[in-house]
This record gives C-alpha cells, structure tokens and sequence, in this order.
C-alpha cells in the first residue's frame, strides 16, 4: 500500500464524518427551531414532522454541495 492510497483513505473517512456532521446539525437545528416555534403555537405532530423532513432534506442538499465542491 504506497501513501497514495493512505491519503485518500483518510481523505474519504474525513469527508464521511463531514458529511454525516453536516447531515446530522441540519436536523438538529430544525428541531430546535421546532421547539422555539411550540412554545407559542403548542405542540403539533405534523410541524413537528415537517421540521423533521425539512432538516433531513437541507442535510442532504448541503451534502450533495459539499461533495461536488470537494471534486
């Protein structure tokens, strides 16, 4: 295994893990505005999901930016 192949292992597993944290911080910011936004309306299942869906998709578009700015 020649260092080429090293340095693009660790360039993989680093662009995963930044992947995933950029994933995982969409849906956390969006159930925190979720949780601001219940305090005045109340508590609503389908807001609730709808944040949900929200974080998951600008999770993945924010994913699918940070892949095509790495090539």
């Amino acid at each position: 295994m020649d260092m080429g192949s090293k340095n693009d292992i660790f360039y993989y597993l680093s662009l995963l893990t930044q992947l995933g944290f950029t994933i995982i911080f969409s849906i956390l910011i969006c159930i925190f505005i979720y949780k601001v936004i219940a305090k005045f309306i109340g508590e609503n299942i389908f807001l609730f999901v709808f944040f949900i869906i929200l974080g998951v998709v600008g999770g993945f578009y924010n994913a699918y930016r940070l892949i095509m700015k790495k090539k």
